[in-house]
């Protein structure tokens, strides 16, 4: 069977569907700042490293936690 060549795939998500999945300014800092500490903490990065990589101080990468209930 011979196959036929398609086109260009099509974005499938509306413009108010790609909104659903954005995040504001600080939320999105916090989620970083998680991630950089996750590596640190795997032993992934030090905390120079996880402060480069994620653009932040190693201040705030050594700092305590502020997430609710710990």
């Amino acid at each position: 069977m011979k196959q036929r060549r398609r086109g260009p795939m099509q974005d499938e998500l509306t413009e108010a569907m790609h909104g659903e999945f954005t995040v504001d300014a600080e939320t999105d800092r916090q989620h970083r700042l998680a991630s950089a500490r996750s590596t640190v903490e795997m032993g992934m990065f030090t905390a120079a490293k996880a402060a480069e990589a994620y653009g932040f101080t190693v201040e705030e990468i050594e700092a305590p936690s502020q997430e609710p209930g710990t």
